[in-house]
């Protein structure tokens, strides 16, 4: 029997302790850092198997861009974009810079503002050419900016919305935007129920 309140919150103090640590060695807890870790080596996330599992999952066209070896995925998950499931991932670049590509069918400037609520509005464009496009046209990615806001870059390609968001230079913006324009989208969950297997036809 607890004697005193005193008694009582040294109690809860430790209980709180010895479930942080039971949580953290048990591995139930999972991290998606939203911006480059500094401070340590990059810890590496399987990107390839999280966008294809998002777009079989999700049935939606995502894109899985391929970059240079100094770009590193170290974050991947399923979010909520103006109340419609998207992919989420990013990438650390030189250990230092950071870039997150978002796959929604929210519409466009929904997304953007959804992003974190802060005022933006399209300044700019960038157009990546039909020989660099799995389109085959020419894509107009919009440039959104804002006082003391971070850059979104943002294109309606149709049927799914990419937004690229960070920190990072304006070159490593267009090494982005180009990379996930020449992506082809990966099989969705409507185009097979089965990884690897055809639907069937009548």
């Amino acid at each position: 029997m607890f004697t005193n309140t005193r008694d009582l919150i040294i109690s809860l103090g430790v209980l709180l302790v010895v479930m942080f640590f039971s949580v953290g060695f048990t591995g139930m807890c999972s991290f998606n850092p939203g911006s480059a870790d500094k401070s340590g080596p990059v810890q590496e996330v399987d990107i390839d198997t999280i966008l294809k599992t998002d777009a079989r999952g999700l049935g939606i066209p995502v894109r899985l861009p391929a970059f240079p070896d100094n770009w590193e995925a170290n974050s991947g998950r399923r979010t909520m974009v103006d109340n419609e499931p998207s992919s989420k991932a990013g990438w650390v670049i030189d250990g230092e810079a950071f870039l997150a590509l978002t796959q929604t069918v929210a519409e466009l400037k929904d997304a953007v503002n959804d992003e974190d609520g802060e005022y933006r509005e399209a300044t700019d464009t960038f157009v990546v050419p039909a020989s660099k496009s799995s389109t085959g046209e020419d894509v107009t990615w919009q440039i959104w900016s804002g006082d003391d806001v971070k850059r979104i870059w943002a294109v309606d390609l149709g049927d799914v919305r990419l937004l690229i968001s960070g920190t990072a230079t304006q070159a490593q913006y267009r090494t982005m935007a180009e990379a996930v324009t020449k992506a082809e989208p990966l099989e969705t969950g409507a185009a097979s129920s089965t990884p690897g297997v055809p639907t069937p036809t009548e």
